[in-house]
C-alpha cells in the first residue's frame, strides 16, 4: 500500500464520526426541504462509502493524495416520481448548499449512442459557508459530497442497465445499444406522460372542492375523500360521534384502499357519489346506530380515523341488500353477521 492510499484510509477511520454525523444532518436537511416542498419522492437514500470500495477507488485511481479528494465518501440519492421534480429539488438544493459540480446526464443525442446509466442529475456539493458559521456544521467545511436526483423510472433503468453486465456503452454490441436507445427513449416519453397526469390529477382535484360538483362525479380515491369532507351528512354522523364519545379525529385516506371500498360500492352498483349520497340520506338512521355501535368498541382508543364511516356505509348497504359476494370482497363469514346485523339494525331503529 503506497503511503498517501495508507494516509488516506487513516483518515478515513479518524473521520468516521465526521461521516455518521454528515450523514444525519444531510438526512434531517433534505427531508425538511422534500416536506416543506411537497415533493412526491419513491426513496431516498444517503450511504457512507466502505473501506473496500474506497481502496478500490483510490488503488484504480492512483491519484489520490487526501480524503478530501474523494467526493463521493458520501452519498445520496433521491429518486422522485416525477420528472419536473428532478429540476425542482435541484433549485432547493442551490439555495441550501454549494454547488461544486453540475453534471445533468438527462441531455442524449439519440442518434449515435445511449448513455450508460441512463437519465440522471449528478451534484458534487459541500455545506455553505453560511451554514459552515453554526459549531454543529463547521466540522463539513471541506467535505464535498455526491447528490444524484433521478426517477423512479430512470432508477429502474440504471438496474436493469447494471443488470445486464456492461460497465460502459461502449462494451454493448452495436444492434443491443441500438434496442436500448429505442427503450431509453420510450421511457423518457413515460416520464413525460406521467408528469403530464400528475399536472391533471391536481387539477381535477382543485376542481371538486364543493359538494355540489362532488356529487356528480364517478366514485374514486380522490371523490371519496372530498365527499368524506364536505357532506353535511356525513360530517353530521362525525359531529354526533365526537359529542357523545369525546374523540378526537384523524384523516388517513389509504383506509380506502386498504378497505377496498371502492370495489364495494362498485360491486354493491354504486358508482357515483350522488347515488352514494342518497343511500346515506335514506338509510342515516342505520348508518348513525351502527357508527355508534362499532365506536363503542373502541373506547380504549381516544382517535378515530374519519374515512371509517364510508366503511359503516359499505357494511349497512351490504346489509341492507342481503346480497351474495361473488368477487369475495367480503367473507362468507362476514355476510352472515351482516344479515343478522340488518335484523339488529331494523329492530334498534324501530324502538
Amino acid at each position: 500500500m503506497h503511503n498517501s492510499a495508507k494516509k488516506i484510509i487513516k483518515q478515513f477511520h479518524d473521520n468516521q464520526e465526521i461521516y455518521r454525523s454528515l450523514k444525519h444532518d444531510i438526512d434531517d436537511i433534505f427531508t425538511r426541504i422534500i416536506d416543506t416542498n411537497h415533493f412526491r419522492i419513491s426513496n431516498m437514500a444517503i450511504r457512507i462509502k466502505s473501506e473496500d470500495a474506497l481502496m478500490k477507488k483510490i488503488t484504480y485511481k492512483n491519484r489520490y493524495q487526501d480524503i478530501n479528494e474523494i467526493t463521493d465518501v458520501v452519498a445520496c440519492r433521491i429518486i422522485t416520481l416525477f420528472e419536473n421534480d428532478v429540476d425542482r429539488i435541484y433549485e432547493c438544493v442551490k439555495d441550501n448548499f454549494e454547488v461544486i459540480e453540475y453534471n445533468d446526464k438527462r441531455k442524449k443525442n439519440y442518434d449515435d449512442r445511449i448513455d450508460f446509466g441512463y437519465n440522471s442529475l449528478h451534484l458534487l456539493i459541500k455545506f455553505n459557508d453560511e451554514r459552515c458559521q453554526f459549531i454543529e456544521y463547521s466540522a463539513y467545511k471541506d467535505i464535498i459530497f455526491e447528490l444524484q436526483i433521478r426517477t423512479t423510472l430512470q432508477h429502474s433503468w440504471a438496474e436493469i442497465e447494471h443488470g445486464l453486465g456492461y460497465k460502459s456503452q461502449y462494451e454493448i454490441p452495436k444492434d443491443i445499444r441500438r434496442r436500448l436507445t429505442r427503450l431509453s427513449a420510450s421511457l423518457e416519453l413515460l416520464d413525460e406522460e406521467f408528469v403530464h397526469i400528475a399536472k391533471e390529477v391536481d387539477e381535477y382535484n382543485k376542481g371538486i372542492v364543493h359538494i355540489e360538483k362532488i356529487l356528480k362525479t364517478d366514485i374514486n380515491v380522490n371523490s371519496l375523500i372530498q365527499y368524506v369532507n364536505t357532506s353535511p351528512r356525513i360530517n353530521g354522523i362525525l359531529e354526533k360521534l365526537h359529542t357523545e364519545f369525546q374523540f378526537k379525529f384523524e384523516r388517513d385516506s389509504e383506509l380506502i384502499s386498504q378497505s377496498r371500498l371502492i370495489q364495494r360500492f362498485h360491486y354493491m352498483g354504486y358508482t357515483y357519489i350522488n347515488e352514494l349520497d342518497d343511500f346515506v340520506e335514506n338509510h342515516l338512521k342505520e348508518i348513525e346506530w351502527l357508527s355508534r355501535e362499532r365506536v363503542e368498541n373502541f373506547k380504549e382508543n381516544h382517535l378515530i380515523n374519519i374515512y371509517n364511516v364510508l366503511v359503516w356505509i359499505s357494511l349497512v348497504m351490504l346489509a341492507n341488500d342481503g346480497v351474495s359476494d361473488p368477487e369475495e370482497i367480503f367473507s362468507k363469514e362476514s355476510i352472515e353477521r351482516l344479515q343478522h346485523l340488518k335484523e339488529s339494525i331494523e329492530d334498534k331503529v324501530i324502538n
